[in-house]
């Protein structure tokens, strides 16, 4: 079989859909050596095979573009694939051959807002209808759709009935993350231990309004932990700043992008990790703090109690007060922090990247004869 996998989100700066993207080729290249792969990048330097059966086609191709749907469905028919993996919703509108595509998370779905988008009104709620349009293609045409988890595949069924039968779930998994960094080279940050780290982008339903109101009533109990939050600076991060600075809660560090690296150094440092998030799809960097020995506060919503079990300790995230006497219990509790240590360091075990990619496998093979 030609199987042929859209890999344009594979990037220095990935989102989560990047981690995804470049741990299922690089575990399909290792154990798949009967089909053949064609992968479109959108620069060479971003991953070469050595499985002589794997082959990259570059395609400078901007995501969610008007190009995306005029110019990618003649380049993947020119391929003559058999089966087209797009890992995204973003699948090309005119492509009619046989395809299995991955929805991470219905977030779109959940929290439509404007406060989502730096875009006017207008041109929001037209990006939105399209998203529609778009998403509801990919399910109906998919062979096969993979979820990456049962919380993902019941918010999918319950949009889209249609997609009961041909979802299949596959589990992500924590990557061994490269050497940390000497926590020194942290203090240029700004970063001084005690902390408490969450890792991620700063959109709304990411809740870091309550968990800022969190540590605001946290601050007026007398505790003084910083607060280290790590991604991209943009619009959104930069509202949030603005919030931090109007309710003075000090102490907040907007460390920005971080290498995997240094994200390492931050996770092995930190008091607690915190994941407020009302919604995910799998909710990764939780394992890659426990993997870090690290426990982890999260969010009693969506799919984190079922990926991560009996192994953080829970907050009602519409709630800060909550969400604040948890995460002081996790600081200030020995016997709390001891066992949500050991048992997160035993989670992390149950998911396998290897594992993901064989059941990848067993779909596109299913796909094909779908």
């Amino acid at each position: 079989m030609r199987i042929g996998i859209d890999a344009r989100f594979l990037g220095p700066q990935g989102s989560g859909i990047s981690r995804y993207i470049e741990r299922l080729i690089a575990h399909l290249e290792r154990i798949d050596h009967r089909h053949e792969y064609v992968v479109w990048l959108r620069s060479a330097a971003r991953w070469r095979p050595t499985n002589p059966r794997w082959s990259v086609r570059i395609a400078d191709v901007p995501w969610y573009s008007l190009a995306e749907q005029t110019r990618m469905p003649g380049i993947f028919r020119a391929a003559k694939l058999d089966l087209l993996h797009v890992p995204h919703f973003n699948v090309p509108l005119l492509y009619t051959g046989k395809m299995v595509v991955t929805i991470h998370d219905l977030i779109l779905n959940e929290h439509p807002t404007e406060r989502a988008s730096t875009l006017e009104p207008l041109i929001f709620r037209l990006k939105h209808a399209a998203y529609q349009f778009t998403i509801r293609r990919a399910v109906d045409h998919a062979s096969r759709i993979i979820t990456v988890s049962r919380w993902s595949e019941s918010q999918l069924h319950a949009a889209y009935p249609s997609t009961k039968q041909k979802t299949r779930v596959t589990y992500e998994a924590a990557d061994p993350l490269p050497t940390p960094v000497d926590p020194s080279t942290l203090t240029t940050h700004g970063v001084k231990p005690p902390y408490l780290l969450y890792a991620g982008n700063t959109y709304p339903h990411k809740n870091l309004e309550n968990l800022v109101e969190a540590i605001r009533i946290m601050r007026r109990t007398g505790e003084t932990i910083q607060l280290v939050l790590v991604g991209k600076r943009d619009y959104f991060s930069e509202r949030l700043e603005k919030l931090v600075r109007d309710t003075q809660v000090n102490n907040v560090v907007f460390f920005g992008y971080a290498t995997d690296a240094e994200l390492n150094s931050l996770y092995r440092h930190a008091t607690a990790y915190v994941f407020p998030s009302l919604s995910e799809g799998f909710g990764l960097p939780g394992l890659e703090a426990m993997q870090a020995q690290t426990p982890v506060v999260a969010a009693d919503a969506s799919c984190l109690p079922e990926i991560y079990g009996p192994t953080a300790e829970y907050f009602n995230p519409k709630d800060p007060a909550d969400m604040a006497a948890r995460i002081t219990t996790v600081i200030h509790d020995p016997k709390v922090r001891e066992r949500l240590i050991t048992a997160g360091a035993a989670k992390v075990q149950e998911y396998s990247w290897e594992r993901m990619a064989r059941e990848t496998l067993s779909i596109y093979e299913e796909a094909k004869t779908a």
